[in-house]
């Protein structure tokens, strides 16, 4: 009995809660009513007094919307502002183009699970059939030549450390870039000019005697005057008795002892400097024009030394670069030397009339690049940092790489798309990824 009514007060004091509860809860109920109420009025209010005064005209500025709500990429937004700014929209007009570009954008997201890399791979394989085997193409004349086809697109993805047609676009100051005469000396003075490019030696050692005649015509050309070239000569042969005649230096050796020692010299003279940037073979002068449509002459040139050009005054620094992958990267870093990729990549496409989504590309340049060296998509490179052993044996020299795994005692982790091929299970790809359990 006592158990009984033990349980009967149980279920009185619950009771007496529900209710106590229940009352709680319809007070909270008209006070919410209530605010609402009040808020809607206020709603009215501020309608009443928007209705009144003029919509805002004023040009449209970041902090007018909430950014964070967009989602974005910053360069993305910061072109919707400018567009804004130029085309003078309101702030609706613009909040409407920020939405059509959110749209568009969020269309173009891949989809969860989508295998990249073998789209990527397929997209860039495909179309590199189809390259040209030209070797070269030339950039506006005959005297600048540059690398095309499927030779320029080998070099670039296997990471090679020297380009074969190394090449320069030098862009100038507003002052020389306005004048012809001006670029074309500047463009003289750039270019590699060595001894044994413009002298012809005559050795005569039977006699002791040897002449060095300067070539008039190539001398004119690369703006240089005899008698600096002649000075260099002798200042080079010191110790040898010299005398200038028109456009050649004869020398005349005192003992036949001292014959190895000026045979060596003349050695070394021949590859000595005269003037210009080491690496510069020729350069051209091109018209193009600039991003505001205006002409400017541009240097073209054949060999390349960025870091000795970007040094100079008389150059445009911003704008200057080289088609030098790897030259890019060690000058100015490896963010440099990815956008390269990119762009020379896209740029031997384009030239073939191929076209390829970009995105692909960049997948390619992250992942060359994603370590903080250029990385060649051959078996020293990409594939060598894989962690994968039998991702490393599925590309080049299989029984090695499977025999050092196995003296290592390597993990296969069967994480990645072809370890999962070789064994024989589901691909983490697409449907792949998801983990159903059934009942």
């Amino acid at each position: 009995m006592s158990e009984m009514e033990d349980y009967g007060t149980e279920m009185e004091e619950e009771i007496e809660e529900d209710d106590t509860t229940e009352i709680e809860e319809t007070e909270e109920e008209t006070k919410e009513e209530s605010l609402t109420e009040e808020t809607e009025e206020e709603t009215k209010n501020k309608k009443k007094k928007g209705k009144e005064t003029k919509p805002d005209k004023r040009v449209y500025e970041e902090k007018e919307r909430d950014w964070e709500q967009v989602a974005l990429p910053k360069k993305l937004l910061e072109e919707i502002v400018a567009i804004a700014e130029a085309e003078k929209l309101s702030k609706q007009e613009t909040d409407k183009l920020a939405d059509i570009v959110l749209t568009k954008y969020n269309s173009k997201i891949v989809e969860p699970g989508e295998a990249v890399g073998i789209v990527a791979a397929q997209s860039l394989g495909e179309p590199g059939t189809q390259l040209t085997l030209r070797t070269k193409h030339f950039a506006g004349a005959a005297e600048v030549s540059v690398g095309s086809g499927i030779q320029r697109m080998e070099e670039i993805v296997d990471g090679r450390s020297k380009a074969k047609y190394p090449a320069m676009t030098i862009f100038l100051t507003k002052e020389l870039s306005k004048s012809k005469e001006k670029a074309e000396e500047f463009a003289k003075n750039l270019i590699d000019v060595r001894v044994a490019d413009i002298t012809k030696l005559n050795e005569n050692f039977e006699e002791l005697k040897f002449s060095i005649e300067i070539n008039k015509e190539k001398a004119k050309e690369l703006n240089l005057k005899i008698n600096d070239v002649a000075d260099l000569l002798k200042k080079f042969l010191k110790g040898i008795n010299a005398r200038q005649l028109d456009n050649t230096v004869h020398f005349t050796i005192n003992k036949k002892s001292e014959l190895l020692r000026v045979r060596k010299d003349l050695i070394k003279l021949m590859s000595e400097k005269i003037h210009g940037i080491k690496g510069i073979e020729k350069t051209i002068i091109v018209k193009e024009k600039d991003n505001l449509g205006n002409e400017e002459f541009v240097i073209k040139t054949t060999g390349s030394n960025l870091k000795a050009v970007l040094k100079l005054e008389e150059v445009d620094q911003t704008r200057v670069f080289t088609n030098d992958i790897l030259e890019t990267t060690n000058v100015l870093g490896i963010e440099a030397g990815r956008t390269l990729i990119v762009k020379e990549l896209k740029k031997v496409m384009d030239d073939n009339g191929i076209a390829v989504d970009v995105r692909h590309i960049m997948l390619l340049a992250d992942l060359m690049t994603f370590n903080g060296d250029i990385k060649g998509v051959v078996r020293t490179g990409i594939t060598k940092g894989k962690a994968s052993p039998f991702a490393r044996a599925a590309f080049e020299e299989t029984t090695k790489h499977l025999l050092d795994a196995a003296f290592k005692g390597e993990k296969e982790n069967l994480t990645g798309v072809v370890e999962n091929l070789i064994v024989g299970q589901p691909v983490k790809v697409g449907t792949g990824i998801v983990e159903l359990l059934m009942k």
